[in-house]
């Protein structure tokens, strides 16, 4: 009897061990290594209004939390831009684990947020800066010149 207490102990005990890892936590991780630049190397970049740093930055993004990047540049209207996620797939081989129920309802789902992935992990955006020409600044038409 005190034999099979034993293993009834190690083997609940390597059932939750391989449970506390989800299939997309294991293979795809909690975060996302995200590039982000802006073709104006002296514009701010921002993630939710935290200050990252000018120009281009790689920063990383956990799965779990949402994210909003913001391009600011003196003289220039901010550009803004909520990133998007979708359901990862290798989330379901929880399946194979323990029907899903631990796995992924638990571990992939609410505690890491490993079932979803970010949608790009490179972005691009740019502050909205309007530039006036100098024959667009001189034009006047007809009726505003002086002496018509």
């Amino acid at each position: 009897m005190r034999l099979f207490k034993k293993v009834v102990g190690v083997v609940v005990a390597a059932a939750l061990i391989v449970n506390v890892t989800g299939c997309a936590a294991m293979f795809h991780g909690t975060s996302q290594q995200v590039a982000i630049r802006s073709n104006h190397p002296k514009a701010d970049i921002y993630v939710n209004e935290a200050y990252l740093g000018k120009g281009n930055t790689v920063t990383s993004f956990r799965k779990s939390q949402n994210y909003t990047i913001t391009v600011r540049e003196e003289g220039c209207e901010a550009s803004t831009l909520p990133v998007s996620k979708s359901f990862d797939a290798v989330t379901l081989l929880g399946v194979l684990l323990d029907l899903g129920v631990i796995s992924i309802l638990v571990v992939d789902g609410a505690a890491t947020g490993a079932w979803t992935q970010f949608d790009q992990t490179s972005y691009v955006l740019d502050p909205r800066c309007v530039t006036v020409t100098p024959a667009a600044a001189s034009y006047q038409p007809a009726s505003h010149r002086p002496g018509t």
